[in-house]
């Protein structure tokens, strides 16, 4: 299962961003999270990519074969704070949680969110800020693992546990 909050914000005349729709997306993001773990087999594996917009998140979920017990949250989820509120959703259901660490340059990510078309693509001041903003992923916020996918080996993974 892949669950992109970007998905709920789909409308008729493409992507539509306001601040109650962004509460509204990210509820239903967690809905849809709890919902799948409830009903996939165990033992679940999610995997929480991290990344800037434009970093190649949806890319390396497209590039993995989907299994039955595994979810793939992929958000720009650059901060702890953003990741804990997912990770505390995710620990009643016992599942294994893995971060997937896309570090792309920041003129990769310019670069690409350039390319996309224009409801898709993000202010380049914000996507700036974003990048600036990130914080690694630690094994210490309750992590099972960390896969490290350096910009120029996407879709490569080195595993770091």
């Amino acid at each position: 299962m892949h669950i992109n909050p970007d998905h709920f914000l789909q409308t008729d005349r493409g992507r539509v961003f306001t601040p109650e729709r962004n509460r509204h997306v990210w509820e239903s993001s967690y809905s849809a999270l709890e919902r799948t773990l409830g009903e996939i087999a165990r033992p679940a594996t999610v995997y929480l990519l991290v990344g800037p917009q434009g970093a190649g998140k949806s890319t390396w979920v497209k590039n993995r074969p989907l299994a039955e017990a595994a979810v793939y949250f992929d958000a720009i989820l650059v901060k702890r704070s953003e990741r804990a509120e997912i990770l505390s959703r995710i620990k009643p259901f016992g599942a294994q949680v893995i971060a997937v660490w896309l570090q792309t340059s920041l003129l990769a990510c310019l670069e690409r969110n350039a390319a996309r078309p224009a409801d898709e693509a993000v202010n380049e001041k914000a996507l700036r800020n974003v990048y600036a903003a990130l914080e690694a992923p630690s094994l210490s916020e309750g992590f099972d693992a960390i896969i490290e996918v350096p910009h120029d080996r996407l879709p490569g993974t080195v595993l770091r546990s």
